[in-house]
């Protein structure tokens, strides 16, 4: 029987947990699914693991990428899919029983969205991980597509391992990129570029179980470099597309960090009409705008490069009660 969704799970190195997320998968209560287990270049127990699953439950595969990276192995994982829908999962985290039920259930519901995640839960062995806590509370506060779409720049607004996206986008719109960059943001971001639409279901399906040698955490794909270089890429895509430099671009923040990651912008092509502050501080080079005096709706767009926690949402509100649209006069980048 052909399978309804292909679950790509990528591994290496990761015999601790691997047999933990397989069950996981192996227990939902969804059934017309394949799983995929991708062996990206293990040293460990771990292709063993997944071997003896394969030999237990016929829905379950074992697929080598040699080519070390994550972004490779899901590309091959998706040549190798049959599913119409494809799911993620990483061997660090388990899925809870109905979780594929209830994302498949929505999307045979509403064929206006193309990717879905769920809330996590989220569970670590890292003692000082009140960052990622937080960049996961805020993760389960974006639900809808347009909270989605608005928070794109922010970070990544959904769970990758979370997710269950529809295979035809793969075909439409490309696979993973295989570059330095983090690549679930920069698929999200080319996706949401080409007009796909994003959604979350509010039950908590997915714990995504946090330790010290996760990938996000220790590989230099993604640093806080890497992810703001990427944003200002499509930052400028997006501003070219939708302005055609018709409006004056304004970058909020004028730290040194927030004067460096507005040059990144300058080095795809934006002209920095200003910078803006709550405080009087002076940019050489660039006009100064304070934050009482910017320009109301329709005249400009203001790119927000402030990082502090909580800091965006408050410049979103302060400008929004001015009578700026987050996602056209005003974008979170930070």
């Amino acid at each position: 029987m052909m399978p309804i969704v292909s679950v790509l799970l990528p591994f290496r190195n990761a015999a601790a947990t691997l047999d933990a997320a397989v069950v996981s998968i192996a227990t939902q209560t969804f059934t017309p699914w394949e799983l995929l287990l991708i062996d990206n270049a293990s040293a460990d127990a771990g292709a063993d693991i997944a071997r003896q699953w394969a030999m237990r439950d016929e829905r379950i595969h074992l697929v080598h990428e040699p080519r070390t990276g994550i972004a490779h192995a899901l590309n091959k994982g998706l040549r190798t899919a049959r599913g119409r829908y494809i799911a993620r999962m990483d061997a660090d985290d388990i899925s809870l029983p109905e979780r594929l039920e209830r994302q498949i259930a929505h999307l045979d519901a509403h064929p206006e969205i193309g990717v879905l995640g769920t809330r996590t839960r989220f569970v670590t062995t890292v003692e000082k991980s009140s960052g990622m806590a937080w960049f996961v509370n805020w993760q389960n506060t974006i639900l809808d597509p347009h909270m989605h779409y608005v928070k794109r720049f922010v970070d990544v607004p959904l769970a990758h391992p979370s997710v269950v996206f529809r295979r035809e986008l793969v075909d439409e719109y490309g696979g993973y990129d295989t570059g330095p960059i983090p690549e679930d943001h920069e698929l999200w971001l080319r996706w949401m570029d080409a007009g796909v639409r994003f959604a979350k279901l509010p039950e908590v399906l997915v714990e995504w179980r946090d330790h010290a040698a996760r990938l996000s955490r220790t590989h230099p794909h993604y640093t806080t470099e890497a992810f703001f270089a990427l944003k200002a890429k499509w930052i400028a895509r997006w501003l070219d597309r939708k302005y055609h430099g018709q409006r004056p671009v304004i970058i909020a923040g004028t730290s040194g960090l927030c004067v460096a990651r507005a040059r990144l912008l300058e080095q795809f092509g934006v002209r920095i009409h200003a910078f803006t502050d709550v405080r009087t501080r002076e940019v050489e080079g660039y006009r100064f705008i304070p934050a009482i005096d910017l320009p109301g709706h329709g005249k400009a767009v203001i790119v927000s490069m402030i990082s502090q926690r909580g800091t965006g949402d408050r410049i979103a509100e302060f400008l929004t009660a001015r009578g700026l649209v987050e996602g056209r006069d005003l974008l979170l980048a930070a």
